[in-house]
């Protein structure tokens, strides 16, 4: 993982960061390798080769946006990210709307890889104190601090199918109110999916399980099954 803190006189101060909204996310384009431009869509034409990134941290006051990037060499956004350097440019637009998660939740559960990870680690920073917070992170390497150290149960997972996925899941308790937070592979959130509505009995409003991305695929996520 790499945080990358962007700033500059097109960012906007009343750029949108409300409390609990961990899921808001931001399109990024990468500059052209060939001329250095940025390929940011025009007034009314729809954007192409963009890709969704979770906004880890707004500081109005600074006028800076964090990021937080999975390096890697199989796409342009993580190439642009291991590479980034002060006064590298980077193209952004959004976010185009919030989904503010419920503050009255007795307890969280919160399961993800690490391209959801920066959702995660703003649950555990902006969910009441007195709310109980599990999180199941799927990662490699060594644990870390998620979230400036809030009391938490965590449990770290190596790189794990759906099925010892949901095999982990089912093991945790869950709160009659409880609220369950689930984002990464799409085919490994699948099943979780399904095993928090047909076999936890979990409704609707409980839980919001998506797939980030799918293995072997670029671009946006599939549709939830």
């Amino acid at each position: 993982m790499r945080r990358v803190v962007l700033t500059g006189d097109d960012l906007e101060p009343e750029f949108p960061f409300p409390a609990r909204a961990a899921t808001d996310h931001v399109k990024l384009a990468v500059p052209d390798p060939s001329t250095g431009e940025i390929p940011l869509p025009g007034p009314g034409e729809k954007p192409t080769g963009l890709r969704d990134y979770t906004i880890r941290h707004f500081d109005a006051d600074a006028r800076e946006l964090t990021l937080d990037f999975v390096t890697h060499e199989h796409g342009a956004v993580g190439r642009w990210a291991a590479a980034a350097e002060p006064g590298s440019k980077l193209g952004v637009l959004g976010p185009r709307g919030s989904q503010i998660f419920p503050a009255n939740c007795a307890e969280y559960l919160l399961v993800a890889d690490e391209t959801a990870l920066p959702a995660a680690e703003r649950f555990l920073e902006e969910l009441p104190s007195t709310t109980t917070v599990r999180v199941v992170a799927i990662a490699r390497g060594a644990p870390r601090e998620l979230g400036g150290g809030r009391e938490a149960q965590i449990t770290w997972l190596p790189e794990i199918d759906g099925t010892g996925l949901v095999k982990t899941v089912a093991e945790l308790p869950l709160a009659a109110n409880c609220f369950v937070f689930g984002a990464g592979e799409a085919a490994m959130m699948a099943p979780l999916r399904r095993h928090l509505r047909d076999e936890r009995g979990l409704p609707p409003e409980r839980m919001s399980v998506r797939g980030y991305w799918k293995l072997g695929t670029a671009g946006n996520p599939p549709a939830e099954e």
